[in-house]
Order: C-alpha cells, then sequence, then structure tokens
C-alpha cells in the first residue's frame, strides 16, 4: 500500500525508472557491479543498501520491492571502492591463528 502526502510538494524530479537512467544501469552493470542504497519514503527505518552485478536482478528489485517516493541513490562499484582506499582488510586465520601469503584470488 501506497503512502503519498501531498504536503510533500509531490511533482516532476529525477525518476529512477526513466528510460535513460535505467539505461545507465544496464550499461555500468555491464561494466561493475552497481551499489544501490533504498531509502523509504515516510518509512521510518534505516536505509537498504545492496550490491547488483545482474541488471535483472536490479531491475526486479526496483519493481518488487520500491513504492511511489522512496529514493534509490546508486553508485559504481569500481569508481567507489577501490582497492587503494580500504577501511580493513585481512584474510581468515585458521585455527592457529596464520593466513595464507598466496592464494587464487
Amino acid at each position: 500500500m501506497s503512502m503519498i502526502v501531498e504536503t510533500d510538494d509531490w511533482g516532476p524530479g529525477p525518476n529512477i525508472l526513466a528510460e535513460e537512467v535505467r539505461a545507465r544501469l544496464a550499461s555500468a552493470l555491464e561494466e561493475t557491479p552497481v551499489i544501490v542504497e533504498h531509502w523509504f519514503y515516510r518509512g521510518a527505518r534505516a536505509p537498504d543498501r545492496f550490491v547488483f552485478d545482474d541488471w535483472d536482478d536490479l531491475r526486479e528489485y526496483l519493481a518488487s520491492s520500491t513504492r511511489p517516493g522512496d529514493k534509490i541513490w546508486a553508485w559504481r562499484f569500481d569508481e567507489s571502492c577501490p582497492h587503494t582506499k580500504w577501511l580493513a582488510h585481512g584474510k581468515v586465520p585458521d585455527e592457529r591463528g596464520r593466513v595464507p601469503m598466496g592464494g587464487a584470488y
């Protein structure tokens, strides 16, 4: 059920479902995953955050999990999360506290 509060001044504005926006998202997903932050219109809850790597999955999410007034932010993963600007990184140790110096990653 959608709740539209007319005093919120509804009118033309940025439309995440506009064809040019959808094309931009689909194009980016051909090159990199996309980080999505979903804010809920008058939902009184924290935003959800996801990483999509498939256009069909993102398109389905937008079609089934959003309501009028929700705000969607999207970023290219490769530009937002370069391996040179990490907050933390490491490997999971074994029971003796060792981590591999090599690996297939």
